[in-house]
Parts: structure tokens; sequence; C-alpha cells
């Protein structure tokens, strides 16, 4: 039988990249490609923790220079992401379990909203090509911060458009700096094991379960919406 999960939340958010989908290794590959190509010398080993919850201008400003223009920031952001999308479009798929834990959400009376570093073509791309396009009552978009993760600010504004207070809300997130922007945030975690294992996820703050996807959510817990309470 399924356990209760630890915390009641009054609302759901979401990452997108590695928490919807699986796709952090071709946008990865992407990058490194694509960077290479413009002079830069990313290193396969450590490129997605050092980029991981981070927009685009700040990994091309990484890896490129500070003092890279707009103007350049913007024509190399759109290059990489027509490149990506040309890539994954066929490859897409949700992750196992996903749309029945959606489900399960909506029938709960949980609010939900999509809080990631990607842009809004991105986003657009995905949830359009996996039906969730009505799922979010609230999208919270590159476009939208002047901070990636792990700084909270997407988090934050993700839960003040849904009207919840942030220690109500429960994140969905695979990397470990989004699961920090969502500590800091104020904010428990459920880590989707896409991109780290159960035992560094489970040592991170705010981290009260980690699971595969969401098929082995739903066998190991169930969810309910919390009136008042709070995660400390």
């Amino acid at each position: 039988m399924p356990h209760t999960l630890p915390f009641h939340p009054a609302a759901l958010i979401f990452d997108m990249d590695g928490t919807l989908i699986d796709n952090m290794p071709f946008h990865n590959r992407i990058w490194i490609e694509y960077l290479t190509e413009l002079g830069a010398k990313p290193d396969p080993r450590t490129f997605h923790d050092l980029t991981a919850g981070k927009t685009n201008p700040e990994i091309l400003r990484l890896f490129l220079g500070a003092a890279l223009p707009d103007a350049d920031v913007a024509v190399c952001s759109l290059e990489k992401e027509l490149r990506y999308r040309r890539v994954y479009r066929e490859a897409m798929q949700p992750l196992p379990g996903l749309s029945a834990f959606l489900e399960g959400a909506r029938q709960a009376g949980l609010p939900m909203a999509l809080a990631t570093s990607a842009g809004r073509e991105n986003i657009d791309f995905v949830l359009q090509r996996i039906g969730l396009v009505d799922t979010f009552q609230a999208v919270v978009s590159a476009e939208d911060v002047t901070r990636g993760k792990p700084d909270p600010q997407a988090f934050l504004l993700a839960a003040q458009h849904l009207g919840i207070q942030p220690a109500r809300c429960l994140v969905m997130e695979d990397s470990a700096k989004g699961i920090q922007a969502a500590h800091h945030a104020g904010m428990a975690v459920v880590a989707i094991l896409t991109g780290m294992r159960a035992d560094e996820a489970l040592t991170l703050p705010g981290v009260i379960a980690a699971v595969q996807d969401y098929s082995a959510f739903t066998a190991q817990y169930t969810i309910r919406r919390g009136e008042n309470g709070s995660h400390g």
C-alpha cells in the first residue's frame, strides 16, 4: 500500500527539463557541440553540474565571457534552441506515470504551476507535444526572471501567481541547483531522479522523497491537499 507523503501541500510547482521529460542529455549535448563551435572548451564531465537551472544568457556568459553583448546572447540562444528542438522533437516522451499523477493532483484539488529556466518557445514546444497546454494555472519562464536557479526567484514567482504561500508548495525538481532554489524559497521538494542518484538527492535540504519517475511516486506515495499545513 502506498504511504501518505509526509507533507500535505496546497499547490504543486514543477520544473520542466528533466522533470516532465528526460531531455537534459539532449540539451547538454547540443550546448557542448555549439559552445565548442564558438571557441569555448566545455568539459562534458562537469557541464551538467555547472549549468543545470541556469538561463541561456547565464550559460553563454559563463563560457564566452561576462561581457558578451546582449545582441550576441540573443542570436546564440536562438541558434542553440533551434538545434535542440530539431534534434529532440521525435524523441520527446513524458516521464512514465506523469499523466496519471497530474490527474490525481487535479482530483485532489491541487493548483499547479510550472517554474523553469527554459524560454517560452521551448515551453510551448514541450507542453504542446506532450498534451499539457492547459495543465498549469501559472507558468514562469526564463523571460520572467533575472536570476536562474539556485536563486529562488522562479519558484517564489510561481507561488505568487498561484496565490499560495511558498511554505505550502511542493516542488517537483530533478537538479541539485533546482532543489537548492526550492529550499531557498522555503518549499518542500520531491526529487525526480533523471539527473542524480537517490542517495545524493536525499542529502539535500528540503527533499522529502526521491523517485525515478511518477509511476514510482504513485506506487510509493499518496498525495492529498493540505489546508493549513506548511513545510518546516
